[in-house]
């Protein structure tokens, strides 16, 4: 028996379907199509007195513009899309390009000239065939005036995006947005609905292997409860969303699991896997992609470490949405999954930062300022994982800054950090200058 689609999994597969340019498109078109048929069949109800009023003259000139125009304007936008995506991808990075092609007004404003171009060809040769009729044109004129009104408003609309798209701003904002919706809803849901794993599965599970090499995008919790409620099975997850998998790497430790091979089937069929990571399910894709345009600005290509330190704010400004432990809410009793590791999250967001930008001092204090301001704002959730970094990231700038003011700087700001999370304080060094003086010395 295979697995019956869940509300949640269709709800992934449709908002995946939408995210797709041609599916808005495809649908835009068809309803300029089907406008267009409407007029032709609603033509016997439309009285003799309104259809002497508009002619066969009045509305070809009109559709002909509307063709020529938005077959133009349709090759003038895919140019300017392309040019976005090629900034994005050498302006921030690569991985900012989805949210960019996903985007929904640049979606919507290309459907509409598509389905504008569609709507007036097919007027064009309804009208030339004599096919409408007198009522069939009232009904077409009235339509052709509504289909104007929509495509002067999606130009507008146009015209107000194009001076940001493919911006670094633009992306660090898409980005942002993304990587919060995902935290916000896995705080919502810490564990998934399942309990939480806190440690390793037991030792008589039996792990089930990927089938293939690719991301975890998406998990069907409710498919995987129904399953283990009726095969009588306990389901350990080994790989959330965002996670890594080849086929030497278990997808899930099942305990108490019968022979039959279907079971571990429909297993696997719970899980969806990708080539590429999605910022749907997985809040740490969405901070690691905004990592990835700070490190990329502290290249010495680019050397702009006002984007890094904006990258490390809107870190900051995600992670302030963890303000307390959570407790579980278990709706899948026989899902045991882990937790989201706040320590996991800095250290792979914000420490290759301050490595990149060990030499720039307001950088370094823009992180451990970050860092003091997560402590202060949930102690119970960052101060530990927020001390450690703090003196992994004061490490990287005694390495680096020969000021030794600045060097003093990030120290005290450091002491905050550990003052304010009860960690051990990190004692003032001197310069690198004096500590090679030293050294020097003493041989």
């Amino acid at each position: 028996m295979a697995n019956q689609p869940t509300i949640g999994r269709l709800r992934f597969l449709i908002r995946e379907l939408l995210q797709k340019l041609w599916v808005r498109v495809t649908s835009f078109a068809v309803l300029g199509l089907a406008t267009a048929l409407a007029a032709f069949a609603l033509r016997p109800f439309i009285p003799d007195t309104w259809a002497g009023i508009v002619g066969a003259d009045a509305i070809m000139p009109i559709l002909q513009i509307i063709a020529s125009s938005m077959l133009t304007v349709t090759t003038f936008s895919l140019s300017i899309l392309t040019a976005a995506y090629a900034t994005a991808s050498s302006g921030s990075t690569p991985r900012a390009v989805q949210l960019l092609v996903s985007d929904g007004v640049s979606q919507t404003v290309l459907a509409t000239f598509i389905g504008a171009f569609v709507f007036s060809l097919v007027g064009l040769i309804m009208l030339q065939t004599e096919l409408y009729g007198d009522g069939g044109r009232v009904v077409l004129f009235a339509v052709t005036l509504l289909v104007i009104l929509i495509v002067v408003v999606s130009l507008l609309r146009w015209i107000n995006r194009l001076g940001e798209l493919g911006l670094v701003g633009d992306n660090l904002s898409r980005v942002e947005q993304a990587a919060d919706d995902a935290l916000a809803a896995r705080l919502a849901s810490p564990w998934l609905g399942g309990n939480p794993l806190r440690g390793p599965p037991p030792a008589d599970s039996v792990p089930i292997m990927s089938p293939q090499v690719g991301y975890v995008q998406n998990c069907d919790m409710q498919a995987l409860s129904d399953l283990a409620e009726e095969a009588g099975i306990l389901v350990y997850v080994a790989a959330q969303p965002g996670d890594l998998v080849h086929l030497a790497s278990p997808l899930f430790h099942v305990s108490q699991i019968p022979p039959d091979p279907q079971v571990r089937d429909r297993l696997i069929a719970c899980v969806t896997l990708r080539r590429t990571r999605s910022f749907d399910q997985d809040p740490r894709f969405g901070l690691s992609v905004l990592s990835e345009i700070g490190q990329r600005a502290l290249s010495p290509a680019v050397n702009d470490p006002g984007t890094a330190q904006a990258v490390a704010i809107c870190i900051l400004r995600i992670l302030s949405r963890w303000s307390d432990e959570a407790g579980p809410e278990v709706q899948f009793p026989r899902i045991y999954v882990p937790g989201l590791t706040v320590g996991q999250l800095l250290e792979d967001n914000l420490l290759p930062l301050a490595r990149d930008g060990a030499a720039m001092v307001e950088v370094q204090r823009t992180l451990q300022g970050c860092l003091l301001a997560l402590v202060q704002l949930a102690p119970q959730v960052f101060s530990e994982a927020a001390a450690n970094l703090s003196q992994d990231m004061l490490d990287h700038a005694r390495q680096s800054l020969t000021l030794g003011t600045d060097l003093t700087t990030i120290v005290e700001l450091s002491a905050q950090v550990c003052r304010q999370a009860n960690k051990v304080v990190p004692s003032t060094p001197r310069s690198n200058l004096e500590m090679q003086k030293t050294s020097s010395y003493a041989e």
